[in-house]
């Protein structure tokens, strides 16, 4: 993990350390948000979040997730604006999270570690629900319906079954183990990819 330079046309090399790209993708609820800043401190690893870019892009138009999970449909450049710009992201900061449903997918060519982070779909909305002080029945038409319409636009935008977890390198269920435990989890595979640094 080492970019060896050579510095004014010297003879003499000198190392730069190049830190990991890591992408910690997975559904609403599962945790992976938390994991992913408590590791990107623990690292002092940027952190970027796509949820986070298209909470700003909603509020921004004046729209609920719901409201606006229903205009991405049609409307492609949303989309690809945040994907766009994690992978933009990802290939000029040295060391960086990206926290994104299909961060695992759009830097599967330039990330260093991929992780998927799940969780039943029952604990899932419990969790939203709890986070958020908000009904299950309210939580679970949203969570639900923006999942299908996610599926549906990746599928459409990139022809990605987001079902597919072929391309992780490391896959957590987080109501098997808790969120110091998949902390614990993330930081030996990133410990693994950087031996030797």
């Amino acid at each position: 993990m080492f970019k060896k330079c050579n510095k004014d046309g010297c003879s003499k090399l000198r190392e730069v350390a190049i830190l990991p790209i890591i992408a910690i993708s997975g559904p609403h609820g599962s945790g992976k948000s938390t994991a992913a800043k408590t590791v990107a401190e623990l690292l002092n690893y940027t952190y970027v979040s796509a949820g986070q870019l298209f909470r700003e892009m909603a509020k921004e138009k004046g729209m609920n997730l719901e409201e606006f999970s229903e205009r991405a449909e049609v409307d492609d450049e949303i989309d690809r604006y945040i994907d766009n710009k994690t992978l933009e992201l990802a290939q000029t900061e040295n060391g960086i999270i990206v926290d994104a449903q299909l961060g695992g997918w759009i830097l599967r060519k330039v990330a260093d570690l991929i992780i998927y982070i799940t969780a039943p779909v029952k604990t899932r909305i419990q969790r939203i629900a709890e986070r958020e002080n908000r009904s299950i029945e309210e939580i679970k038409k949203e969570t639900l319906m923006r999942e299908e319409s996610e599926r549906d636009r990746y599928q459409k935008l990139y022809n990605i079954n987001i079902s597919d977890l072929s391309i992780y390198d490391v896959i957590i269920n987080t109501k098997k183990y808790d969120a110091a435990e998949c902390v614990d989890i993330i930081m030996a595979s990133v410990k693994k990819i950087t031996k030797g640094e």
